[in-house]
């Protein structure tokens, strides 16, 4: 019998997350009830500077029209199973201030949310990431974010991810000469992609809304709920679709953890998890491991420690799978009758 720890949560076969980029007050009324119907968590990219405020970026096409979320409305949704990446301090040049527009802003929203903020995401183009790179990990983030239109591997480097674009209709871009996207909408776009490599696919959008501002990068609610019930159509049950801190926690711990065989008997097998090196700031610990079995085996059971997993996440005559909260040191035992 051979343990392994899965790829992706729950034995999935591709992670899927969707961001929003300035993190936008119309999204409660035109993109979170879509969220709820679908059971997908959404991830909020907000700018540090202006949070509750009316949007004040001059070459932004939403100045002045859109409202920020504020830091109450965001710690609603984390309730809810959100979560917030840093789009800097003032949505401007990293270049000009680094040390404001990384550090001070993502202990400005600390403060607003009364947690960790663990995600950056760059603001406009990605050629900004260079000025600021020397600061991002001594500041305690754990990934960065480019916008360039990939599907990440399923074990990438965290300060290099990629976001692809949900859009309402081609329009033209503000920035012509940093376009990296697609122009006709593709409710399949990447989807496939992720599920043939086993990767990860997270879309970005901005404003969501039934009169989108920036064509090219807004989506509207029939766009939003059509990805949505595609993601389920092409994932068919095999796709992990929560918030990107979930999906970058997954993989530091994976990456941490090794099962060991320790035990054998004619109606238990047992080995022990080690885990080395998992960064502080992780705050999801959970595992997933599979099982495969070399023959059918009666009334199968995971015990951790001694104590019964309540459930299998997947279950056949061949394979087993499980989810658990995991400790360095901890004994993985299979039971069977």
């Amino acid at each position: 019998m051979n343990a392994q720890i899965c790829t992706w949560k729950y034995g999935c076969k591709f992670a899927y997350s969707i961001t929003y980029d300035e993190a936008f007050e119309d999204l409660l009324a035109h993109a979170l009830p879509i969220h709820r119907r679908y059971n997908i968590p959404g991830h909020l990219v907000a700018v540090a500077g202006q949070l509750g405020q009316v949007r004040h970026v001059p070459s932004s096409s939403y100045s002045g029209k859109c409202r920020h979320l504020s830091g109450a409305q965001m710690r609603e949704l984390i309730v809810e199973g959100w979560s917030v990446g840093d789009h800097s301090m003032t949505h401007g040049d990293l270049n000009v201030n680094p040390i404001a527009e990384v550090l001070e802003s993502k202990r400005v929203l600390e403060n607003a949310l009364g947690q960790a903020v663990n995600v950056f995401h760059l603001p406009g183009a990605d050629f900004s990431f260079a000025p600021a790179a020397r600061y991002f990990e001594s500041a305690g983030f754990l990934a960065v974010f480019f916008a360039d239109d990939r599907v990440n591997s399923n074990d990438p480097d965290l300060f290099g991810l990629s976001r692809t674009l949900v859009y309402v209709r081609a329009g033209q871009p503000e920035f012509p000469l940093y376009d990296p996207f697609p122009r006709v909408y593709d409710p399949y776009h990447r989807l496939h992609e992720a599920l043939d490599c086993g990767g990860w696919i997270v879309d970005l959008t901005h404003l969501v809304s039934p009169e989108p501002i920036a064509l090219w990068k807004d989506a509207t609610p029939e766009i939003l709920d059509a990805r949505f019930n595609c993601v389920r159509r092409v994932g068919g049950g095999w796709e992990w679709a929560t918030e990107p801190e979930q999906v970058i926690d997954y993989i530091l711990m994976r990456r941490a953890a090794t099962l060991t065989p320790i035990e054998w008997g004619d109606k238990h097998s047992a080995w022990q998890l080690k885990l080395a090196d998992v960064p502080t700031p992780v705050k999801s610990r959970e595992l997933s491991a599979t099982l495969e079995l070399s023959a059918p085996i009666s009334n199968p059971s995971i015990w951790i420690d001694r104590q019964p997993v309540a459930k299998f996440d997947r279950q056949d005559d061949r394979n087993v799978t499980w989810t658990w909260l995991a400790r360095d040191g901890q004994r993985i035992e299979l039971r069977w009758q």
